[in-house]
């Protein structure tokens, strides 16, 4: 596993690569990329343990969990890397997030009409499009970055992971902590249902029900000499980049 600067770096394309796909007439509506790009990560972590899959439905893959929220190392799990940033870099309590568990029971074992997970979040910050959707739209120019860049597998999942998080802090007027409850959400959705191969049409308004969320060691040769979480955290409260706090 690469260094958290090389998931900040390749992040930083990732970003770039997103918001110019889900712009509309100059406009982006955050929570519609946020959930495509913690779906695509979900999506990306699965994709890198699982190689054989159901055309539809739930993948429920110990090897995945491992890496989304089981691993020994926290900050080295996808969920654990992402609330660490969240709290260093933008004062989030994780006791107000949502549980793994409580995430998995709320999402099920089938997606709602029109390849919507079954998302609980506020609704002005409902997603426009399905984040499912990320995947036929972007994988294929995902990968081709990541190889470009020389990182594969788990790496262009943590890659994706920090776009994220950039992402949540260029629209934190919008609310830290509910915009993380969804990447979290997404994340687990991305990496528990079969990938989609091909887009599925947006969901006409009030199809999918949400409501507001209930507030709930030493290094070895892999590990950077800075807790990734730590550095990028650290940059994104720093004066430069995305995600500065004001």
């Amino acid at each position: 596993m690469t260094s958290g600067h090389r998931w900040n770096t390749v992040g930083d394309e990732f970003v770039r690569l997103l918001v110019a796909e889900y712009q509309v007439e100059g406009r982006i509506h955050w929570p519609t990329v946020i959930g495509a790009s913690a779906c695509l990560c979900g999506e990306t972590a699965l994709m890198a343990h699982e190689t054989r899959m159901p055309e539809r439905g739930c993948v429920d893959s110990p090897r995945v969990a491992t890496l989304i929220h089981d691993g020994d190392v926290k900050t080295r799990t996808i969920w654990g890397y992402s609330t660490a940033i969240a709290k260093q870099a933008y004062g989030i309590d994780t006791e107000n997030l949502p549980t793994y568990r409580n995430v998995i029971l709320q999402l099920g074992t089938q997606l709602r009409p029109s390849a919507f997970p079954a998302l609980d979040v506020p609704l002005h910050l409902a997603p426009q499009d399905t984040p499912m959707n990320a995947g036929p739209r972007v994988r294929r120019t995902i990968h081709e970055i990541a190889t470009r860049e020389g990182i594969q597998s788990s790496d262009s999942a943590f890659a994706l992971a920090t776009a994220t998080m950039k992402m949540i802090g260029s629209a934190q007027n919008l609310g830290i902590l509910d915009l993380t409850c969804l990447a979290l959400q997404c994340y687990v959705a991305g990496s528990r249902f079969a990938p989609l191969v091909e887009a599925e049409a947006n969901p006409a308004t009030g199809r999918v029900t949400l409501a507001v969320p209930a507030e709930a060691a030493g290094h070895d040769e892999d590990e950077p000499q800075m807790p990734a979480a730590a550095a990028v955290a650290a940059a994104l409260s720093g004066d430069t980049g995305f995600g500065r706090r004001r």
